[in-house]
């Protein structure tokens, strides 16, 4: 009876710590994020929620592939103003997953979901998207990868997309930076 008490009191710590470490992430995240733009309030409001849906996706991540910082690419579409991403990536260098925000047809925004496609890129030949590319590259060369957002902003574009670019570094620091609108060209 005593080793059934302990194993109980020893899963609900183990639950409740997970818990709080992915919220605390979600909050460091978000902080990051208000920095770079807090003119997208009500956007960042309503992804601190969102980001519940796959917050332990990082978590995981992070966890099993502990020496490689994650890019957090949260991108938000013009018609969406006020409301969540629209598309969410998650890359490693090893794993690359993709959300893409599910339809409302007038759901509550608490039942609308991500639909989630992951990757496993060291098994396949697979295109990786040239925007991660040219931060990972910066992140390996120990190079400050988000100093100045001018140099990956395409003026030309004209659809009023929002991204925000987070990295999580292995150390546990989170940094960000807004782009209005990249059209990125990776030169090896």
């Amino acid at each position: 009876m005593k080793l059934k008490k302990y194993c109980l009191i020893i899963l609900t710590s183990l639950i409740l710590s997970n818990c709080s470490s992915a919220k605390y992430l979600n909050k460091k995240i978000n902080n990051s994020q208000r920095a770079v733009k807090e003119s997208m309030s009500k956007e960042l409001d309503m992804q601190f929620l969102f980001r519940e849906k796959y917050i332990n996706d990082i978590i995981e991540l992070a966890k099993k592939h502990p020496k490689n910082p994650i890019i957090i690419v949260e991108s938000y579409d013009f018609m969406s103003s006020g409301g969540p991403a629209v598309y969410v990536r998650l890359y490693n260098d090893e794993i690359l997953i993709k959300y893409r925000l599910g339809k409302t047809n007038g759901k509550k925004i608490r039942e609308i979901q991500y639909k989630k496609h992951r990757t496993n890129l060291k098994k396949e030949k697979y295109y990786i998207y040239n925007d991660l590319m040219i931060i990972y590259d910066k992140l390996k060369l120990k190079k400050q990868w988000n100093a100045n957002p001018d140099e990956y902003d395409d003026k030309t574009c004209s659809d009023g997309a929002n991204t925000i670019y987070s990295v999580y570094h292995p150390n546990k620091k989170i940094e960000s930076m807004y782009i209005r609108c990249w059209i990125a060209q990776y030169k090896k």
